[in-house]
Protein backbone atom coordinates (compact mmCIF):
# COMPACT_ATOMS: atom_id res chain seq x y z
CA UNK A 1 0.00 0.00 0.00
CA UNK A 2 1.24 3.56 -1.19
CA UNK A 3 1.46 6.25 1.86
CA UNK A 4 0.38 9.85 0.28
CA UNK A 5 1.40 13.22 1.28
CA UNK A 6 1.12 14.19 4.32
CA UNK A 7 2.42 17.57 6.29
CA UNK A 8 3.58 17.12 9.89
CA UNK A 9 5.22 18.49 12.83
CA UNK A 10 8.30 17.21 14.69
CA UNK A 11 7.82 16.38 18.48
CA UNK A 12 6.91 19.12 20.38
CA UNK A 13 9.50 22.12 19.77
CA UNK A 14 8.76 25.70 20.55
CA UNK A 15 7.32 27.35 17.81
CA UNK A 16 6.43 24.74 15.53
CA UNK A 17 3.31 25.01 13.28
CA UNK A 18 0.29 22.98 13.28
CA UNK A 19 0.33 19.26 10.93
CA UNK A 20 -2.01 19.50 7.71
CA UNK A 21 -2.77 17.29 4.65
CA UNK A 22 -2.17 19.65 1.70
CA UNK A 23 1.33 20.85 0.59
CA UNK A 24 1.77 24.12 1.10
CA UNK A 25 1.04 27.00 -0.98
CA UNK A 26 3.45 28.79 -2.34
CA UNK A 27 4.75 32.07 0.10
CA UNK A 28 5.97 35.29 0.40
CA UNK A 29 5.94 35.42 3.85
CA UNK A 30 8.66 32.78 4.91
CA UNK A 31 12.02 32.19 4.23
CA UNK A 32 11.72 28.05 3.21
CA UNK A 33 15.02 25.94 3.93
CA UNK A 34 15.03 22.15 2.68
CA UNK A 35 15.92 19.65 5.32
CA UNK A 36 17.52 16.30 4.38
CA UNK A 37 19.57 15.36 7.70
CA UNK A 38 22.97 16.32 5.36
CA UNK A 39 25.96 18.86 7.25
CA UNK A 40 24.85 21.00 4.32
CA UNK A 41 21.29 21.15 5.03
CA UNK A 42 21.82 22.02 8.92
CA UNK A 43 23.88 24.38 7.56
CA UNK A 44 21.19 26.07 5.39
CA UNK A 45 19.09 26.10 8.63
CA UNK A 46 20.90 28.04 10.43
CA UNK A 47 21.25 30.46 8.46
CA UNK A 48 17.91 30.74 7.02
CA UNK A 49 17.13 31.37 10.74
CA UNK A 50 18.93 34.33 10.79
CA UNK A 51 18.14 35.40 7.21
CA UNK A 52 14.45 35.21 8.62
CA UNK A 53 15.10 37.35 11.92
CA UNK A 54 16.49 39.98 9.36
CA UNK A 55 14.03 40.33 6.86
CA UNK A 56 11.23 39.82 9.55
CA UNK A 57 9.55 36.50 7.58
CA UNK A 58 8.60 33.06 9.50
CA UNK A 59 11.01 29.96 8.65
CA UNK A 60 9.29 26.75 6.72
CA UNK A 61 11.53 23.39 7.22
CA UNK A 62 10.52 21.37 4.08
CA UNK A 63 11.92 18.09 4.21
CA UNK A 64 10.81 15.39 0.95
CA UNK A 65 11.25 11.93 1.35
CA UNK A 66 10.99 9.05 -1.60
CA UNK A 67 10.13 5.48 -1.07
CA UNK A 68 11.03 2.41 -3.07
CA UNK A 69 8.95 0.59 -5.26
CA UNK A 70 8.77 -2.95 -6.25
CA UNK A 71 7.66 -5.06 -8.77
CA UNK A 72 6.76 -9.09 -8.83
CA UNK A 73 6.74 -11.69 -11.77
CA UNK A 74 2.82 -12.15 -13.08
CA UNK A 75 1.93 -8.89 -10.74
CA UNK A 76 0.45 -5.35 -12.57
CA UNK A 77 2.31 -2.17 -11.38
CA UNK A 78 4.27 -1.38 -8.63
CA UNK A 79 3.63 -1.27 -4.68
CA UNK A 80 5.53 0.33 -1.94
CA UNK A 81 5.68 -1.83 1.54
CA UNK A 82 3.76 0.30 3.90
CA UNK A 83 6.10 -0.59 7.19
CA UNK A 84 9.00 0.99 5.18
CA UNK A 85 7.21 4.08 3.94
CA UNK A 86 6.92 4.83 7.68
CA UNK A 87 10.23 4.31 8.65
CA UNK A 88 11.23 6.55 5.90
CA UNK A 89 8.67 9.36 7.14
CA UNK A 90 9.83 8.58 10.65
CA UNK A 91 13.43 9.35 9.66
CA UNK A 92 12.76 12.53 7.86
CA UNK A 93 11.06 13.90 10.86
CA UNK A 94 13.76 13.15 13.41
CA UNK A 95 15.64 15.28 10.43
CA UNK A 96 12.92 18.25 10.77
CA UNK A 97 12.83 17.84 14.83
CA UNK A 98 17.04 17.95 15.09
CA UNK A 99 16.44 20.93 12.34
CA UNK A 100 14.09 22.42 14.14
CA UNK A 101 16.32 22.44 17.33
CA UNK A 102 19.43 23.84 15.09
CA UNK A 103 17.31 27.29 14.02
CA UNK A 104 15.35 27.75 17.46
CA UNK A 105 18.59 27.70 19.02
CA UNK A 106 20.13 29.66 16.50
CA UNK A 107 17.31 32.78 16.96
CA UNK A 108 15.51 32.08 19.87
CA UNK A 109 11.86 32.99 19.45
CA UNK A 110 11.57 32.71 16.03
CA UNK A 111 8.18 31.25 14.23
CA UNK A 112 8.94 27.91 12.90
CA UNK A 113 6.55 25.67 10.74
CA UNK A 114 7.56 22.10 9.23
CA UNK A 115 6.46 20.27 6.33
CA UNK A 116 7.52 16.52 5.56
CA UNK A 117 5.88 15.17 2.61
CA UNK A 118 6.32 12.07 -0.07
CA UNK A 119 7.51 13.90 -3.08
CA UNK A 120 10.07 15.04 -4.85
CA UNK A 121 12.43 17.59 -3.15
CA UNK A 122 13.63 19.59 -6.35
CA UNK A 123 9.82 19.76 -7.53
CA UNK A 124 8.55 20.75 -4.35
CA UNK A 125 10.85 23.30 -2.93
CA UNK A 126 11.36 25.07 -6.12
CA UNK A 127 7.46 26.14 -6.18
CA UNK A 128 7.57 27.00 -2.44
CA UNK A 129 8.44 30.60 -2.48
CA UNK A 130 7.29 33.76 -4.41
CA UNK A 131 7.75 37.51 -4.21
CA UNK A 132 9.89 38.46 -1.32
CA UNK A 133 9.66 34.95 -0.04
CA UNK A 134 13.22 33.78 0.50
CA UNK A 135 14.50 29.74 -0.44
CA UNK A 136 17.87 28.55 0.98
CA UNK A 137 19.35 25.04 0.24
CA UNK A 138 22.30 23.32 1.16
CA UNK A 139 25.14 22.83 -1.37
CA UNK A 140 25.02 19.15 -1.73
CA UNK A 141 22.77 16.58 -0.14
CA UNK A 142 22.67 13.40 1.56
CA UNK A 143 24.05 11.97 -1.92
CA UNK A 144 26.38 14.69 -2.44
CA UNK A 145 29.86 12.92 -3.85
CA UNK A 146 31.96 15.82 -5.28
CA UNK A 147 33.11 18.95 -2.91
CA UNK A 148 32.76 21.28 -5.55
CA UNK A 149 30.07 20.47 -7.51
CA UNK A 150 26.38 21.60 -6.14
CA UNK A 151 24.05 18.86 -5.52
CA UNK A 152 21.10 17.68 -8.00
CA UNK A 153 17.95 19.89 -5.34
CA UNK A 154 20.61 23.39 -5.28
CA UNK A 155 20.87 22.93 -9.06
CA UNK A 156 17.13 22.09 -10.02
CA UNK A 157 16.19 25.23 -7.61
CA UNK A 158 18.61 27.86 -8.82
CA UNK A 159 17.30 26.80 -12.09
CA UNK A 160 13.52 27.07 -11.41
CA UNK A 161 12.67 28.95 -8.32
CA UNK A 162 10.79 32.60 -9.48
CA UNK A 163 12.06 34.14 -5.98
CA UNK A 164 15.56 34.72 -4.24
CA UNK A 165 17.44 31.83 -3.85
CA UNK A 166 20.28 31.31 -1.73
CA UNK A 167 23.02 28.02 -1.88
CA UNK A 168 24.72 27.40 1.85
CA UNK A 169 28.09 25.54 0.97
CA UNK A 170 28.98 22.37 3.92
CA UNK A 171 32.33 24.03 3.98
CA UNK A 172 31.27 27.64 4.86
CA UNK A 173 31.84 28.58 8.04
CA UNK A 174 29.15 32.16 7.83
CA UNK A 175 26.22 31.10 9.75
CA UNK A 176 24.52 34.47 9.02
CA UNK A 177 24.18 35.75 12.61
CA UNK A 178 26.77 38.48 11.35
CA UNK A 179 27.60 40.07 7.86
CA UNK A 180 29.59 42.62 7.55
CA UNK A 181 30.60 42.06 3.74
CA UNK A 182 27.87 41.49 0.87
CA UNK A 183 29.42 41.26 -2.86
CA UNK A 184 27.82 41.44 -5.68
CA UNK A 185 28.47 41.18 -9.21
CA UNK A 186 27.09 43.75 -11.81
CA UNK A 187 27.59 44.18 -15.79
CA UNK A 188 24.53 46.32 -16.42
CA UNK A 189 21.74 43.92 -17.22
CA UNK A 190 18.47 43.65 -16.07
CA UNK A 191 19.09 40.64 -14.12
CA UNK A 192 22.49 42.32 -12.27
CA UNK A 193 20.26 45.32 -11.81
CA UNK A 194 17.70 43.25 -9.71
CA UNK A 195 20.95 41.73 -8.03
CA UNK A 196 22.21 44.87 -6.92
CA UNK A 197 18.82 46.07 -5.59
CA UNK A 198 18.32 43.18 -3.58
CA UNK A 199 22.23 43.40 -1.96
CA UNK A 200 21.48 46.98 -0.95
CA UNK A 201 18.71 45.89 1.40
CA UNK A 202 20.54 43.28 2.19
CA UNK A 203 23.61 45.16 3.24
CA UNK A 204 20.69 48.06 4.99
CA UNK A 205 19.14 45.36 7.32
CA UNK A 206 22.71 43.30 8.16
CA UNK A 207 24.43 46.51 8.52
CA UNK A 208 26.96 45.27 6.69
CA UNK A 209 29.50 46.69 3.89
CA UNK A 210 28.71 46.21 0.33
CA UNK A 211 31.41 45.97 -2.45
CA UNK A 212 29.82 45.91 -5.80
CA UNK A 213 32.43 44.08 -8.42
CA UNK A 214 32.74 44.47 -12.33
CA UNK A 215 35.07 42.50 -13.58
CA UNK A 216 35.48 42.63 -17.73
CA UNK A 217 38.33 41.03 -20.14
CA UNK A 218 39.19 41.40 -23.70
CA UNK A 219 37.74 41.78 -25.63
CA UNK A 220 35.01 44.18 -23.59
CA UNK A 221 31.93 43.86 -25.63
CA UNK A 222 31.09 47.39 -26.24
CA UNK A 223 34.35 48.64 -27.53
CA UNK A 224 35.31 47.72 -31.54
CA UNK A 225 38.98 46.00 -31.07
CA UNK A 226 39.79 47.95 -34.20
CA UNK A 227 40.12 51.23 -32.36
CA UNK A 228 43.46 53.06 -30.87
CA UNK A 229 44.36 52.21 -27.66
CA UNK A 230 41.80 49.80 -27.28
CA UNK A 231 42.68 48.23 -23.88
CA UNK A 232 42.62 51.61 -22.39
CA UNK A 233 39.14 52.38 -24.04
CA UNK A 234 37.88 48.86 -23.19
CA UNK A 235 39.23 50.06 -19.47
CA UNK A 236 37.48 53.19 -19.45
CA UNK A 237 34.32 51.91 -20.75
CA UNK A 238 33.90 48.86 -17.80
CA UNK A 239 34.50 52.04 -15.15
CA UNK A 240 31.63 53.43 -17.09
CA UNK A 241 29.39 50.60 -16.36
CA UNK A 242 30.45 50.43 -12.66
CA UNK A 243 29.85 54.05 -11.81
CA UNK A 244 26.58 53.79 -13.60
CA UNK A 245 25.71 50.64 -11.99
CA UNK A 246 25.73 52.12 -8.87
CA UNK A 247 24.53 55.86 -9.44
CA UNK A 248 21.14 55.14 -8.37
CA UNK A 249 22.51 53.69 -5.14
CA UNK A 250 24.69 55.75 -3.87
CA UNK A 251 22.05 58.44 -3.44
CA UNK A 252 20.02 56.53 -0.77
CA UNK A 253 23.34 54.99 1.00
CA UNK A 254 24.33 57.83 2.96
CA UNK A 255 21.07 58.09 4.70
CA UNK A 256 20.40 54.66 4.96
CA UNK A 257 23.80 54.03 6.65
CA UNK A 258 25.23 51.51 3.66
CA UNK A 259 29.12 51.69 3.09
CA UNK A 260 29.46 51.02 -0.53
CA UNK A 261 32.67 50.08 -2.42
CA UNK A 262 33.08 49.78 -6.06
CA UNK A 263 36.13 47.57 -7.22
CA UNK A 264 36.62 46.93 -11.37
CA UNK A 265 38.82 43.83 -11.72
CA UNK A 266 40.07 42.89 -15.10
CA UNK A 267 39.48 39.04 -15.06
CA UNK A 268 36.69 36.94 -16.02
CA UNK A 269 33.27 38.35 -14.07
CA UNK A 270 32.76 34.57 -12.34
CA UNK A 271 37.08 34.23 -11.29
CA UNK A 272 36.40 37.94 -9.73
CA UNK A 273 33.58 36.86 -7.77
CA UNK A 274 34.81 33.47 -6.38
CA UNK A 275 37.74 35.30 -5.44
CA UNK A 276 35.90 37.87 -4.05
CA UNK A 277 33.83 34.95 -2.10
CA UNK A 278 36.89 34.36 0.34
CA UNK A 279 36.93 37.34 2.92
CA UNK A 280 32.81 37.85 2.17
CA UNK A 281 29.72 36.50 4.01
CA UNK A 282 27.30 36.52 1.31
CA UNK A 283 28.14 36.86 -2.72
CA UNK A 284 24.91 37.83 -4.58
CA UNK A 285 24.85 37.01 -8.45
CA UNK A 286 22.18 38.19 -10.57
CA UNK A 287 20.46 34.36 -12.83
CA UNK A 288 21.77 35.64 -15.99
CA UNK A 289 24.09 38.07 -17.59
CA UNK A 290 24.17 40.16 -20.43
CA UNK A 291 25.21 37.64 -22.78
CA UNK A 292 22.51 35.30 -21.69
CA UNK A 293 20.11 33.86 -24.00
CA UNK A 294 16.08 34.35 -22.61
CA UNK A 295 16.16 30.69 -22.90
CA UNK A 296 18.61 29.71 -19.93
CA UNK A 297 17.38 30.49 -16.35
CA UNK A 298 20.54 30.15 -15.22
CA UNK A 299 24.22 31.77 -16.74
CA UNK A 300 27.54 30.76 -16.75
CA UNK A 301 28.43 32.97 -14.35
CA UNK A 302 25.84 32.80 -12.00
CA UNK A 303 26.59 28.67 -12.14
CA UNK A 304 30.46 28.93 -11.74
CA UNK A 305 30.20 31.20 -8.39
CA UNK A 306 27.01 29.09 -6.93
CA UNK A 307 29.85 25.75 -7.45
CA UNK A 308 32.85 27.54 -6.30
CA UNK A 309 32.46 30.11 -4.11
CA UNK A 310 33.71 29.75 -0.31
CA UNK A 311 30.42 31.28 1.84
CA UNK A 312 26.94 31.67 0.63
CA UNK A 313 25.19 32.95 -2.99
CA UNK A 314 22.20 34.10 -3.29
CA UNK A 315 20.88 33.63 -6.62
CA UNK A 316 18.44 36.62 -7.34
CA UNK A 317 16.15 36.61 -10.88
CA UNK A 318 14.10 39.60 -12.03
CA UNK A 319 10.91 40.84 -9.81
CA UNK A 320 13.00 38.55 -7.40
CA UNK A 321 12.33 41.18 -4.34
Amino acid sequence: MLSGMSRSTPPPTPNTGASGSAVPAATDRHVVVGVDGSTAALQAVEWAAHEASRRGLDLRLIACYSVPFYGEPGMLGTYAIETQVDAIKAEYEGYVHAAVGRATAAQPGLAIDSVVMLGSPSSVLAHSVVGRGELVVGSTGRTGRLGDVIGSVATAVTHHTPAAVVVVPATSSRKGDSMKRIVVGTDGSESANEALEWAYAEAKLAKAELVVVHGWEYPYPDVSAAEHNVHERMGRDAQHHLDDAIAAIRTRAKSDGVSITAQLVESGPAKALVEASADADLVVVGSRGRSGFASLLLGSVSRAVVQHASCPVAVIRPHAR
